[in-house]
């Protein structure tokens, strides 16, 4: 089933950070607020940066471990019982870096970000060599011996060039190899890393700009890395407050099933959706759009009486958390919603659920799954969104029968016949029953572990464990991808992954018992061979073509008629282990979409790469011009605006897949390679153009991919060519 190999990379994680953050609190109310402030603010790292001085961050510090030597002695009031739980709440949420910003002789200023482990009194032995003075920060060192003080530290020193005259004296400490980053973009300085933030002064100004940056591993160190070896690509400055950015992301969450959105309506219909995310686990509800469109709400206090009102009618009460956010010219009600004692009833003593994206009654199988006592030790756990787990197993005749749920949807799926994912779930379940699984295996993190990684379909997937407070493992995630996980789950991944053997494992039919179709061994739909299309009406071959192989099962192409109803040639192995052995390979041409099992779907479908922009839409304005909305595909964000041509950036590469855009109109297929229904034009040493013709024949264009991030049949393709660049 699986067989030892090289270890990959397993994956990155994006963290959103406002290093220069300057405000400083007078009093402990003041620092309150902040803590507030941060906490709430979405960041994953924040750095205090004052002015000449470190003391935001070493009033913080004091106060966090004055309140932990209170709880320990069992004096603490009530007050600072709030105090404690709103520092420990932001530890869990975000890291908070010290950091200051000074003024050099040469009038540049500069910002030093340090380790969060970093004692106050070092970084105090910096400003003291400046001979800082003043609350302007300014010093008559130079630029160049501040960065060396900060690089000395391990920090990270950021310049906050204003004038020509500065910019040139970036340029100089850039190539002396003293400074490691620019808080925005400077026309002629190139090669160096943007690490912007709010610079604010105030609390309503934290995370009003942040940078996003992609990390292999989400810590200082790994900032401080992807800082120093100038890897701009994978930092990116975003000038929207990072709440606003943020309630963008889950406006476009259109399918997510932990998110709902609606336009404003009674108590009894927010109560059920309260009701179904709870009993899912917890969620997002937005009130004031709908399938991503914003409308707002008409007056926030009726919003929010109409929650506390739906709140109150269900039984438990939910944990939630509401607030009211600005977007654009609009409000919408942001409702957190947490699901600890499940099951929730609503007032006529409904049990709801979230399903295919709809509110939904439980059925029988989920309202025995979310009836099943628990210690609550898993109450708080961030549940993955892809990979299956076992809910429950019985014995029945003799026969046993398993409650499989996919993680995907929540919905609880018995099966007593397994493919796939599921098979290999129920066959790693069972070495658990009979005591032959090895969980001395598990790298553990406090009470989540990592059990295996692996590779399939040329992607890691991961087995993820969660035990209780006594130790006893109760929630097991098998076949779990990297996307969709929270800050904990990456963390376990990116520390212990690498310490793993990776396997590379093949879902196919020979594997299980059952004889079921498997997703890497399709088959027609159709118990006959499916008659083939007179050869007079499909087109003839363009452009170099290889069928894509997965199992048995091959695509040769999709192709579209006049009535542009897409088709696909196809190709068939017999069970043989190979043609010498005996196999035959069965060629099907013209076969429609309708005779097509959803083994052949699984092989069709791929995923997109993690690299380079595709051009989701083009609008025409009021005076004719093009707009171009356009999908990152790092992070999957979509412009929240159409791009005019004239607006984008010369040379950027938004701008080159703007204009290829406007030249793939009409596609060239003798200018493509293809593999199957996945192709690439245009290679560059670095990058290079893909297309993906989908089930429907639509092609899907992915401009400007970095070679060196492609992975999975991404990657494949190239080298199926021998077009891979080391």
């Amino acid at each position: 089933m699986s067989m030892s190999v090289s270890s990959p990379s397993l994956g990155t994680i994006t963290v959103r950070i406002d290093p220069h953050v300057c405000y400083a609190p007078n009093d402990g109310a003041d620092q309150l607020e902040l803590l507030r402030a941060t906490s709430h603010a979405a960041l994953d790292m924040i750095a205090l940066t004052g002015i000449g001085s470190i003391k935001s961050f070493d009033a913080i510090q004091r106060d966090y471990d004055k309140l932990i030597l209170l709880e320990k002695a069992g004096i603490l009031s009530a007050s600072d019982g709030e105090r404690l739980t709103l520092h420990r709440e932001l530890r869990t949420r975000s890291t908070i870096l010290p950091g200051f910003t000074a003024t050099s002789s040469d009038e540049l200023m500069i910002t030093g970000l340090f380790p969060a482990e970093t004692t106050t009194i070092s970084i105090e032995t910096i400003l003291q060599h400046l001979g800082i003075n003043g609350t302007d920060g300014s010093t008559q060192t130079n630029a160049g011996v501040i960065c060396s003080l900060i690089n000395a530290a391990n920090g990270i020193a950021i310049a906050h060039p204003k004038t020509p005259a500065q910019t040139t004296l970036v340029k100089q400490l850039i190539a002396a190899g003293q400074l490691h980053a620019i808080d925005r973009a400077v026309d002629g300085i190139e090669n160096v890393c943007i690490l912007g933030g709010s610079g604010a002064t105030d609390i309503e100004s934290i995370g009003s700009g942040f940078s996003e940056v992609t990390l292999t591993t989400p810590s200082f160190e790994g900032l401080r890395d992807v800082v120093l070896a100038h890897t701009h690509s994978a930092i990116r400055f975003i000038g929207t407050p990072v709440r606003r950015w943020a309630l963008h992301q889950l406006i476009q969450a259109t399918t997510d099933e932990h998110i709902v959105q609606m336009h404003e309506g009674k108590s009894a219909d927010i109560a059920n959706h309260i009701a179904a995310l709870a009993n899912i686990g917890g969620g997002m509800l937005l009130i004031g759009c709908e399938d991503g469109v914003v409308s707002g709400v008409k007056s926030k206090d009726k919003a929010i009486s109409a929650i506390l009102k739906a709140a109150e009618s269900i039984t438990p009460i939910p944990d939630l958390n509401a607030e009211a956010v600005a977007y654009d010219q609009a409000t919408i009600i942001r409702i957190e919603v947490r699901g600890d004692t499940t099951p929730y009833l609503t007032s006529d003593g409904r049990v709801l659920v979230r399903r295919d994206q709809q509110t939904s009654v439980a059925t029988p199988t989920e309202l025995r799954a979310l009836c099943q006592p628990t210690r609550n030790d898993g109450a708080d756990l961030d549940l993955p969104r892809s990979g299956v787990s076992i809910v429950s197993t019985q014995r029945r005749g003799g026969i046993w029968h398993y409650e499989v749920r996919d993680l995907r949807t929540t919905a609880g799926v018995t099966r007593d016949r397994a493919q796939g994912l599921w098979d290999y779930a129920i066959e790693r379940h069972e070495t658990l029953r009979d005591g032959s699984a090895n969980l001395d295996e598990i790298k553990w993190h406090g009470q989540i572990g990592l059990w295996r990684a692996y590779i399939q379909g040329g992607r890691p997937k991961y087995d993820l464990v969660h035990r209780d407070s006594l130790g006893v493992i109760d929630h097991i995630f098998y076949g779990v991808s990297d996307w969709g996980l929270g800050t904990q789950w990456q963390h376990l991944i990116q520390t212990y992954a690498p310490q793993l053997a990776v396997d590379t494992v093949t879902f196919d039919d020979d594997a299980s018992s059952q004889s079921v179709t498997s997703p890497t061994s399709p088959i027609v739909a159709q118990s006959t061979t499916p008659a083939n299309m007179p050869p007079a009406h499909y087109p003839a071959f363009q452009g170099e073509r290889r069928p894509r192989w997965r199992g048995r099962g091959a695509i040769t192409r999709i192709w579209r008629d006049d009535a542009q109803t897409p088709f696909f040639d196809l190709l068939l192995k017999t069970k043989a282990d190979s043609q010498e052995d005996g196999s035959e390979i069965q060629e099907y041409h013209g076969v429609s979409r309708d005779q097509l099992n959803q083994a052949w779907l699984d092989l069709i479908n791929v995923s997109k790469p993690r690299t380079g922009i595709e051009v989701v839409e083009t609008v025409e304005d009021e005076q004719g011009d093009k707009r171009f909305i356009f999908r990152n595909l790092r992070n999957e964000e979509v412009s929240p605006h159409p791009w005019r041509m004239n607006d984008i950036e010369e040379g950027s590469i938004r701008q080159y897949a703007a204009r290829m855009h406007i030249a793939d109109q009409t596609f060239d297929e003798e200018s493509i390679r293809w593999w199957g229904n996945i192709g690439y034009m245009r290679p560059m040493r670095r990058q290079v153009d893909l297309v993906y013709r989908d089930e429907n024949g639509v092609d899907h264009v992915f401009y400007a991919a970095r070679r060196d991030e492609l992975i999975g049949e991404w990657h494949d393709l190239l080298a199926e060519y021998d077009d891979v660049v080391e």
